[in-house]
């Protein structure tokens, strides 16, 4: 809330913008960078992934051919003659007419088969063995061992009699070793099995394999189609069922463990998982520059963008900027500031003109401004005079209008009155603003004065509601038009009268008073020029006239005023239209800057 709040209030438009360019830019950098950078570890994921199994397969391969030359190996000893004539024997003398034969056999596949430990075959008809080794039956501990590491012992591959298992059973648990249990089946009665070939190896397969130089650090696993460890580096392990087992459902994958990218390949048709942990730091140790340069060259770029953003900024922003600068002047005090139009695009230029034609229009109503107020001290200084003036005359017409009544000559008096009476509403104890029924009282004498001088040509006709005799109305606003009425309608007429009708009414939310004649009239041009040019102060209108209006808008605002228009008959009507209120803008703004302070 508080960042928007500055945003709103304080920031001006560049620091919103430099604001939005970094933000925008850094948003982009990043996620460029984190695009990239996860599209190159994926890329490199992907390639490393391909080559760890390829190495995984290769391995897998090379294994199998090993373990199909031990199953070679168990398959020859099965079919040597005698061998079969060993397995086949039902007494003891036939068993040893073939020992020594048998014996040379083994020997001869020792021979051969250099990793192999010994070599047995038993008879199950007599309860027999045959045993011949690079170590003596005890040193082997196989008496003791074969039975039970043939109950541990495992099928080799998915179709076949072929078992093995890796254990350290043998040697006294010395070593870990890969025994084969093969049935010694009878070449000449199919599916008779007279005995097992029992072959011991040291398979040494993943001391060979760690032995290559491979381009990860790997490590690497044998273990049976259940998830079982049965050869390794760590001989701790060998036997421990792997965490992940469960996800290794085909024959070949790849997946994600602990940090670890997991391969693995069975063995072909072998009942054995080749698996190889490779960690993501030995994965990725290779990328890490290239990422590191990516970021460094995004850096850079980003930074580069950033300063040309900021310069591009500052220079859109510079006929702004030479607004507000000039708006600050204006603030200050300073209205005779203008925008210099150089060096400044198209917009800056619409933006300086308008700036420079708002000062211009300023100028010109400030005038207009110290026009109206030398004008409103003007007629309040004419007031003043009008009030100042008559006091003395006012105390003369007194002594008249006593002396008339005392000589008995009652006309005099009651228009000396009428004088004295129309002087005292002109006083008015200084007011500007008196209400309605003074005003009429002020235009009743005057015409008790006038009616005197012309032989009682005129009538005066009053439609005023009791309610609106209290209605506040600048003083002398009344009497000057009915002036013009006597002097430019009635008085023209040779020997007629005349009537004078002031009338009052509510009408769209305001006060018109009405001020109409029966006179001559007036051509619809002038009426028009009139109330074209009444707030003008134009001589060839009339003085009184353009003083009441200016009065009255300067009182109340421009949409009071005259207004002229003809007669309903004939003659002129005056519409004077006032505030329902009846209060001045003046006191309007008196009692805000009052209640504000």
């Amino acid at each position: 809330m508080v960042f928007w709040e500055k945003w709103n209030r304080s920031w001006n438009f560049e620091k919103k913008m430099n604001y939005v360019i970094i933000w925008t830019i850094t948003v982009i950098t990043v996620a460029a960078i984190g695009i990239s950078t996860f599209s190159h570890i994926r890329s490199v994921t992907d390639q490393n992934g391909r080559y760890v199994q390829e190495q995984l397969v290769f391995l897998a391969e090379d294994y199998a051919d090993n373990l199909e030359q031990y199953k070679a190996l168990a398959t020859s000893i099965i079919l040597d003659p005698h061998v079969q004539k060993y397995c086949e024997s039902s007494n003891m003398q036939e068993l040893y007419n073939e020992m020594g034969n048998v014996y040379s056999s083994f020997l001869n596949m020792l021979y051969i088969q250099h990793n192999a430990n010994f070599i047995a075959v038993t008879n199950e008809a007599l309860g027999q063995f045959l045993y011949n080794g690079n170590s003596a039956v005890s040193e082997s501990s196989f008496e003791t061992s074969y039975e039970k590491d043939y109950t541990q012992s495992m099928q080799a591959k998915r179709k076949g009699t072929l078992r093995v298992n890796f254990s350290n059973n043998y040697h006294k648990g010395r070593k870990y070793t890969l025994t084969l249990y093969f049935p010694a089946y009878s070449v000449t009665r199919l599916g008779n099995s007279n005995g097992m070939i029992i072959v011991n190896l040291d398979d040494n397969l993943l001391t060979r394999f760690n032995q290559r130089k491979l381009q990860y650090s790997a490590g690497l696993y044998l273990t049976d189609v259940e998830g079982r460890i049965v050869s390794t580096q760590d001989a701790d392990m060998i036997g421990q069922k792997i965490a992940f087992a469960d996800r290794m459902r085909e024959d070949h994958g790849m997946f994600w463990q602990d940090g670890k990218l997991v391969s693995y390949q069975r063995v072909k048709d072998w009942n054995f998982y080749m698996i190889s942990e490779v960690p993501a730091w030995s994965l990725y140790q290779n990328c890490f520059g290239s990422i590191l340069l990516l970021i460094l060259v995004t850096l850079a770029v980003t930074v580069t963008a950033l300063t040309l953003a900021r310069n591009i900024i500052k220079r859109l922003y510079r006929p702004i900027n030479k607004v507000v600068s000039k708006m600050n002047d204006v603030s200050g005090g300073d209205l005779g500031t203008r925008i210099e139009l150089e060096d400044m695009d198209s917009d800056g230029r619409k933006l300086a003109d308008g700036f420079n034609i708002m000062m211009d229009e300023i100028d010109v109503l400030m005038e207009q401004v110290k026009e109206e107020q030398r004008q409103l001290d003007m007629m309040r200084f004419n007031a003043l005079q009008s009030q100042i003036q008559p006091h003395f005359l006012y105390n003369t017409l007194e002594c008249i209008h006593w002396q008339a009544l005392a000589g008995g000559n009652q006309e005099i008096s009651t228009m000396v009155k009428a004088l004295a009476q129309y002087y005292r509403i002109c006083l008015s104890e200084g007011e500007d603003i008196i209400t309605l029924g003074m005003e009429l009282e002020h235009v009743r004498n005057y015409l008790i004065i006038q009616n005197m001088r012309y032989g009682n040509i005129i009538t005066l006709t009053e439609k005023v509601p009791e309610r609106f005799a209290s209605l506040p109305i600048p003083k002398l606003t009344l009497q000057p038009l009915v002036e013009n009425c006597i002097y430019h309608g009635i008085r023209v007429k040779e020997g007629e009268t005349g009537t004078v009708e002031i009338a009052v009414c509510e009408k769209e939310g305001a006060v018109s008073l009405t001020v109409a004649d029966d006179g001559g009239g007036m051509e619809p041009e002038r009426i028009a020029y009139i109330n074209e040019h009444i707030s003008d102060m134009r001589r060839d209108i009339g003085y009184g006239i353009s003083n009441i209006n200016k009065r009255i808008e300067l009182l109340y605002g421009e949409k009071y005023g005259l207004r002229f228009q003809k007669g309903r008959k004939k003659g002129v009507c005056v519409e004077i239209r006032l505030p329902k209120e009846g209060r001045t803008s003046c006191q309007e703004g008196g009692k805000k800057r009052k209640s504000s302070g």
